[in-house]
């Protein structure tokens, strides 16, 4: 009785954890104007968002692992945001920033897409100046999430996402091969999420 207790427990704080990290992130929005999800489904471990169309800038980059890919990648992408683009311009960028990648084995491969947001009232962004940007732009998306609230290296982020796809396989979710990772500050507040590749039941 009291290991069931004790796994009720944990299983309660960390999701209520998570659900706080989910919180910090659409009060965040709320005040810098981020994108923020339409519609939520909560969940026991991970929520089901509905995101907005939006743009975003981004480059690939190979061979790396993710931290010294986000290094190269995030230098890049903020020199466009300052004036390296066709109109000479400040481009306003918006939280979060974040990783495209995959998972072999368990290990996060090196390939990556680096990514950073732009602001939703931009209503047409200039062109980079650097040919190995490219902006982007996406219909709604619908995302399984998973919160965290805390820093983490990169073996522990490896960890989180396999846990997150394995939870996810087991439960039976339809969802892409690539994973995302969305940063809103530099004290590990981020979201994991895979893309859900069938329509939510209504």
């Amino acid at each position: 009785m009291l290991r069931i207790f004790l796994t009720v427990s944990v299983l309660f704080w960390n999701q209520l954890a998570a659900q706080n990290a989910v919180d910090k992130v659409l009060d965040l929005c709320e005040e810098v104007h981020c994108v923020q999800p339409e519609f939520i489904i909560q969940g026991e471990s991970y929520d089901l968002m509905k995101f907005p169309s939006h743009q975003w800038v981004q480059t690939e980059v190979f061979g790396m692992d993710m931290e010294s890919a986000l290094e190269v990648g995030l230098e890049k992408l903020f020199n466009y945001s300052q004036l390296m683009n066709t109109a000479g311009t400040i481009v306003p960028i918006s939280a979060p920033w974040g990783v495209l990648g995959s998972l072999e084995n368990g290990a996060i491969q090196e390939t990556f897409v680096i990514f950073l947001l732009l602001v939703p009232e931009l209503s047409e962004a200039p062109e980079p100046t650097d040919e190995e940007l490219q902006l982007g732009s996406t219909s709604d998306t619908w995302l399984y999430v998973r919160a965290f609230d805390e820093e983490a290296d990169e073996d522990e982020i490896e960890d989180r996402v396999a846990q997150f796809q394995n939870d996810l396989e087991e439960d039976d979710q339809n969802f892409g091969e690539l994973f995302r990772m969305a940063w809103y500050n530099t004290r590990g507040l981020m979201f994991i999420a895979f893309e859900r590749t069938d329509e939510p039941e209504n």
